[in-house]
């Protein structure tokens, strides 16, 4: 895979450091909303413990061998995500599965097709994926989302899933510009959507300063608005960093669970 800079000149200095959370108080409103569902989030909590045997047979490190199967220790889809990924597909059983953006989390999901023959099929949308990931897939789009056609996503029904992994940037035409405008308003009520790399209620570390990520605050803005689109199910970062609601895990997992960030809605 390829990585290029490509300079935005603007016309003001900006100070991009986080305003909430990181020793800093969480933001009230969002973490508020986000805490009224604890008795949802204890459910899947329940549902991953149930898949701990499955999950405890996935290799730590990589196969280098075999680069189509899941490992804990990687870059990018680690701890409740890469659970969630898992626990979420075996329980919904879906007949299809959508991801915008593939890798790490497309062999999760396949090891829980192959542990527990599911129906799921796989289609995958990334303009440079991994080599390896089109024989996990059953259908590949190499284009980049802002060329496909959108009705796609009109044919999720319910119980099946879409995970979104994309720029994590929102400019004009851009592709988290078109999922939250656009796909998300399209999704038939029980569709799950998974959107990696959410941190509310708390800001982007300040690591991640300089990587100019926005698309949290699009989907903080619609949490505020009070909408009813969605139910927010299972939100990785907030349950990690909630004393009560992690100790199950610290009890039975020996594994990495630091940088999870999946915050998963089912739509209305």
């Amino acid at each position: 895979m390829s990585f290029y800079n490509y300079p935005i000149n603007l016309d003001y200095p900006i100070n991009p450091t986080p305003r909430f959370g990181w020793e800093k108080p969480a933001h009230k409103k969002i973490y508020d909303i986000i805490n009224n569902n604890r008795s949802i989030y204890h459910k899947n909590m329940e549902l991953c413990l149930k898949s701990m045997f499955y999950l405890k047979q996935i290799s730590s490190l990589p196969d280098p061998q075999d680069h189509t199967q899941p490992c804990w220790h990687n870059s990018y889809m680690t701890g409740l995500d890469a659970i969630s990924l898992y626990v979420f597909t075996r329980e919904m059983n879906p007949t299809n599965y959508y991801e915008i953006g593939s890798g790490y989390s497309t062999t999760f999901v396949k090891k829980a097709i192959t542990d527990h023959k599911l129906k799921t099929k796989i289609t995958a949308i990334d303009p440079s994926p991994r080599t390896e990931i089109d024989t996990i897939c059953d259908k590949l789009i190499v284009d980049h989302l802002e060329n496909i056609d959108l009705s796609m996503f009109e044919q999720l029904q319910k119980g099946d899933i879409l995970f979104f992994d994309g720029s994590h940037r929102s400019f004009t035409n851009s592709d988290v510009t078109i999922f939250f405008l656009e796909i998300m308003p399209l999704l038939r009520p029980g569709v799950l959507v998974g959107i990696h790399d959410i941190f509310l209620p708390y800001d982007y570390p300040a690591e991640w300063n300089f990587r100019f990520y926005n698309e949290q605050y699009l989907l903080a803005t619609a949490l505020l608005a009070n909408g009813n689109q969605f139910e927010i199910i299972f939100p990785s970062m907030f349950i990690q960093l909630d004393t009560e609601l992690s100790q199950a895990f610290d009890l039975v997992w020996n594994h990495t669970s630091e940088g999870c960030g999946c915050f998963w809605l089912r739509m209305n």
